[in-house]
């Protein structure tokens, strides 16, 4: 039989008496009175029906009853003494938020609790009774177990794509570092071979010749443009303040001859001092700058910088009015190799230009893209992020 817990014996409302049972079993959560011993004397259903137990059954059991399964977190059996329950009459003060998981009676599965313990003393301190309250957060324990069986699994194909990316920028880096040499080689004798037969060659074999130099120039080219594309990628040093003011004067110089051959104009409004990777910034503008020279139409060539500040990030852009590109094309100019202009190579490049400028606009937390109609010109817009700590 159950027992009404002392403490709620003469509760009331108004006239009427609640009976105990019918209060505390409508209760959401399981309630079980223990006395000093941890011996249980009172439970209500819900208790009942989360512990898979009866009345019968669980009335009188302790903390020390054989049949109960207990176990911590990890999964490792405790002993009783280290229940809440038996915690709280040691210590004499309440346990809270203990998370311990048991296995139901009947169907012998498991089921997570989270327990309170809290003792009641009489006058003289001792202990009266334990109140433990659970909830069943048997639900809520395998979602987070899902989740840290997801996130372990995650970080084990994080380290598998990390080591495999450092793989083939490694692969990339040697293999375009060390191409260079046969390809200076192939370059110097097929010079050696124009100059020594020189009164004995025809035609068609100067023109033979100058193919060759020629496409080991592209290749040469292309090689050079790779080993900036993994030097971007594992590039791991610390971003710096940085006056883009400089980073675009020192861009025009290098681009010089072709902004005097163009006979170009640079608009530049006074840029930000801000966290970036310098060289970086470098390489973005020149690719940038340098496609607006190369695709100039018949206009004069204008090319305009642009930016804004927002609220965790700068707001870049570089126009021109040149040829313009076609909307369709506005994704594909950003993979690599992708070039639009392969007839003949009326437009020298190797299609990496862009992919650089992504990798680097990336490596700032920021984003790339552009505004083009073919004949109107082109307009590159890109963002970079305020806080760099993250970003690169």
């Amino acid at each position: 039989m159950k027992m009404k817990p002392a403490f709620i014996n003469s509760f009331q409302i108004g006239d009427n008496e609640i009976r105990v049972n019918k209060l505390i079993d409508s209760l959401p959560v399981g309630i079980i009175l223990h006395g000093p011993g941890t011996e249980i004397l009172f439970s209500n259903q819900t208790a009942l029906d989360i512990l898979g137990l009866t009345e019968d059954e669980i009335y009188q059991r302790t903390s020390f009853h054989p049949e109960w399964s207990f176990i911590h977190e990890d999964g490792t059996a405790f002993e009783g003494i280290t229940h809440p329950v038996s915690r709280a009459i040691a210590t004499k003060k309440p346990v809270y938020n203990f998370v311990m998981g048991v296995y139901r009676s009947d169907t012998k599965d498991k089921v997570w609790l989270l327990v309170n313990a809290e003792p009641q003393l009489d006058e003289e301190g001792d202990v009266l009774e334990v109140i433990c309250s659970f909830s069943d957060i048997t639900r809520y324990k395998n979602a987070e177990e899902e989740l840290q069986w997801l996130y372990q699994k995650l970080e084990v194909r994080a380290l598998e794509l990390s080591t495999s990316n450092a793989e083939l920028e490694r692969f990339a880096y040697v293999a375009t570092h060390d191409l260079q040499e046969p390809l200076r080689i192939v370059c110097s004798f097929l010079q050696l071979l124009e100059k020594k037969y020189e009164n004995q060659l025809d035609e068609q074999a100067y023109e033979y010749i100058n193919f060759a130099i020629e496409g080991s120039n592209r290749m040469k080219k292309l090689l050079k443009d790779l080993l900036e594309f993994t030097k971007v990628s594992s590039n791991k040093e610390e971003p710096v303040l940085t006056d883009l003011n400089l980073v675009v004067k020192e861009t025009c110089l290098l681009l010089e001859n072709e902004i005097k051959a163009a006979d170009a104009e640079i608009i530049i409004p006074d840029l930000p001092v801000i966290n970036v990777h310098t060289q970086m910034m470098g390489m973005l503008f020149e690719n940038l700058i340098g496609n607006a020279l190369k695709y100039k139409s018949c206009k004069k060539p204008v090319i305009q910088i642009d930016y804004k500040e927002e609220e965790n990030k700068y707001m870049f852009s570089v126009s021109d009015n040149g040829i313009g590109i076609d909307p369709k094309y506005s994704e594909r100019i950003f993979v690599l190799f992708k070039r639009l202009h392969n007839d003949n190579y009326a437009y020298e490049g190797t299609g990496l230009g862009l992919a650089i400028c992504k990798k680097i606009v990336e490596r700032h937390g920021g984003n790339i893209w552009v505004e083009s109609e073919e004949g109107e010109g082109s307009t590159f817009h890109f963002t970079i992020a305020r806080h760099q700590n993250q970003a690169l």
